[in-house]
């Protein structure tokens, strides 16, 4: 009895070193990454993954292989830490981004709005789902998305400048007329 309580601790004590030292990495690729070192951030976040894998660590993972442009192996990352918190709206806003930048605009859209579902308040995913739209000309959509995102976040300098951007763009497609002679 006296050896299986002992083995108990001793698995008990061991699994929160074990856990210390993902944690331990999993910081320090937090601090690499604040640095811009995130070739170094990666390498960190993937020990930490690599020792107990949990959705942060797959999460800041793939920011950092965003901002090295290796979107699609940061979407397989989003998508992970996804699977392991399902409602992790900024983990889709994210994924919606990467697509975007692969020029996958369905994509792009499906996780826009899955993540203004989780977080209607949510003004950069409304933004970024207008840029969507409007690289689709739909300039109706990208003018409504500006417009709910400056309404969210009053001032947002990108979100007017591209809902005057996306106005003009309306106002010449439909001022445009074709004369046949």
């Amino acid at each position: 009895m006296k050896k299986n309580l002992l083995t108990g601790i001793l698995l008990v004590v061991s699994g929160i070193a074990f856990a210390q030292q993902e944690i331990t990495y999993y910081k320090k690729g937090v601090r690499q990454a604040k640095k811009g070192n995130y070739l170094k951030a990666k390498k960190f976040f993937t020990i930490a993954i690599e020792e107990n894998p949990f959705s942060s660590a797959y999460y800041n993972r793939a920011l950092a292989k965003s901002y090295l442009q290796e979107y699609g192996s940061a979407i397989e990352d989003y998508t992970k830490a996804i699977e392991l918190r399902p409602h992790f709206a900024i983990a889709y806003n994210n994924r919606g981004a990467d697509k975007n930048e692969l020029k996958d605009y369905k994509g792009a859209l499906e996780d826009y709005s899955k993540a203004i579902e989780q977080e209607p308040l949510y003004a950069r995913a409304y933004y970024n789902r207008g840029i969507v739209y409007y690289n689709l000309r739909e300039y109706n959509k990208a003018i409504a998305d500006f417009s709910k995102a400056l309404t969210l976040n009053p001032g947002d300098k990108e979100a007017e400048k591209n809902k005057a951007i996306a106005e003009k763009r309306k106002n010449e497609e439909t001022n445009f007329s074709v004369i046949v002679i």
